[in-house]
């Protein structure tokens, strides 16, 4: 998989947690989430994406190359 497909995955698998985001804002305006939750959103989206980018990386492996007698 070539590097523009795997940044694009990686991307597009951090969606739903951007979807939540204008939620985790006005729960956070309203005082029931505290706001360092709301300040973590971005940290935990860049690893994702991060995370996602480098596990795309790998190869599937071939049949036959697992366990002995694997077809």
């Amino acid at each position: 998989m070539n590097r523009r497909t795997r940044i694009r995955l990686a991307l597009a698998s951090t969606l739903p947690t951007l979807l939540a985001l204008p939620v985790l804002c006005l729960l956070a305006a309203l005082g029931v989430v505290p706001w360092p939750v709301l300040f973590a959103v971005p940290v935990a989206l860049a690893l994702h994406a991060a995370i996602s980018f480098f596990r795309w990386d790998h190869e599937l492996p071939k049949a036959g190359s697992g366990r002995p007698g694997s077809v």
